[in-house]
């Protein structure tokens, strides 16, 4: 999906923004820096976590939690740190470079070289 997509799909959750953090590919496309990602990842907060009942939540093939279609879910604010994007708390571009650099997938060796790219021209 594209950029106009995954914000429709972020609306339609009608989540509180306060309560959760876009992650990876998501965080990627609504800066920019990736023009589609086939996936909502998001991190819930704990009080958010508990009230979509997480813990009980239908798992995806990857085993994580999974409240809506195409979306995938962690607890726990906690070490993710985030900026501003869109009016969405979206995972920083370090935290992601840290996660890609170790993972090193070869999708991740394509986002590492147009995170660079696009903080470089910062």
């Amino acid at each position: 999906m594209n950029k106009e997509e995954y914000l429709k799909g972020l609306k339609k959750f009608n989540l509180p923004k306060e309560e959760f953090i876009v992650l990876s590919g998501g965080s990627l496309l609504l800066r920019g820096i990736r023009e589609k990602t086939d996936d909502f990842d998001l991190c819930f907060s704990d009080k958010l976590a508990e009230e979509m009942n997480v813990k009980d939540m239908p798992k995806n093939e990857k085993g994580f939690p999974s409240p809506f279609e195409k979306c995938e879910v962690i607890g726990g604010f906690e070490g993710f740190d985030f900026d501003i994007v869109e009016g969405y708390k979206c995972e920083t571009l370090e935290n992601i470079l840290k996660f890609k650099r170790k993972e090193r997938r070869p999708k991740d060796l394509v986002d590492i070289e147009r995170i660079e790219k696009w903080m470089a021209q910062r």
